[in-house]
């Protein structure tokens, strides 16, 4: 028998209203900024999640931690349902999962030393100060590259990777299962960059962690994730493992999205699909399929009818009329 998935996520919807009116505001429309969002993490499992600005990407890492309420949809961890529980036992339940935000410098609080910063979830969660949460401070600096010394430093005293580490220590403080990385590596430097992921991939390993990892650059995800989703206006259009996703992408997106990808040798680059206008309003998205409107193969069926995520092969689900077309395309991208 299989093992059961560690996350599953199930019709994850949230639409933010949008009201006029000062004295009497009333609901003139719904910004659709995650719109029924489905996928499963295994134990010790990466997924990357990739797409363009204001896809969704964050309000999904938002909604899987319970920072924002969904207006409809599941996240189960471990078979809890998330969405079901009571303020004390979310608490509670938050050992399980954590999060590391994009901006160490905005996610820190700048009055608290580092040592306070990373045993924090531990001091929520009932701990009581003393030797004993110093030494685990201590030692969950150097499980993060960081020395014991810097235990009574202020977050501006460390360096932008150093600061992000120390994101990384608070969130592996309680032991979680399960940690989500927005965009964790996109506001550092290329070399550190592939500090932390290298960091990241060891705590992976030794802690037996999974991982929801978002980012925008494809290169990286490559690097660190087992599987791919990818994300458009709100929706997953394909979800596979990254060796069959950069090899042979099958959704007319996910085909322009891996086509972008810079190569830096002249003579392995390849002709790009180029994305035609700009990415629809999520307050007004288009009629049946989202993509059709920047799709140089949709069709009337595209116009009307929003194609399902189905399954393609047995490790590939996509959201697309025409997918079994594209999959036996001869002009697939090679990586």
């Amino acid at each position: 028998m299989s093992t059961p998935p560690l996350v599953v996520v199930e019709g994850l919807t949230k639409h933010y209203p949008v009201r006029e009116g000062l004295l009497i505001p009333r609901e003139v429309g719904r910004v659709r900024a995650v719109d029924g969002v489905s996928f499963q993490i295994a134990g010790g499992e990466t997924l990357g999640l990739v797409g363009e600005s204001g896809c969704g990407k964050s309000t999904v890492a938002k909604l899987l931690v319970r920072l924002v309420e969904p207006t409809a949809g599941s996240v189960r961890i471990d078979g809890v349902d998330l969405a079901a529980l009571d303020p004390a036992a979310l608490r509670r339940a938050r050992r399980a999962l954590q999060i590391v935000f994009q901006d160490p410098q905005a996610s820190l609080n700048p009055r608290m030393r580092a040592e306070d910063i990373v045993v924090e979830p531990l001091v929520i969660q009932g701990a009581q100060r003393g030797p004993q949460l110093r030494r685990r401070a201590a030692e969950l600096l150097e499980m993060v590259g960081l020395s014991a010394a810097q235990a009574g430093s202020y977050p501006h005293e460390f360096s932008g990777g150093q600061r992000q580490r120390l994101g990384i220590a608070r969130a592996i403080a309680p032991n979680p299962r399960f940690i989500v990385c927005d965009e964790a590596v996109s506001a550092l430097d290329v070399s550190v960059q592939a500090q932390i992921i290298n960091l990241l991939q060891d705590l992976q390993r030794d802690l037996k962690l999974s991982y929801l990892f978002i980012s925008h650059d494809l290169s990286v995800v490559k690097h660190i994730s087992d599987r791919v989703a990818v994300m458009y206006l709100g929706k997953i259009v394909e979800i596979a493992d990254k060796r069959s996703l950069y090899r042979a992408p099958v959704h007319p997106y996910t085909r322009a999205l891996i086509a972008s990808i810079p190569v830096a040798h002249p003579r392995l680059r390849k002709p790009s699909t180029r994305l035609a206008g700009d990415l629809p309003s999520a307050l007004a998205p288009p009629a049946g399929c989202a993509f059709h409107t920047r799709c140089a193969h949709a069709g009337d069926t595209c116009r009307s009818q929003a194609p399902p995520l189905r399954p393609l092969g047995p490790q590939r689900l996509v959201a697309c009329h025409f997918a079994e077309r594209f999959a036996s395309a001869s002009d697939s991208s090679s990586f």
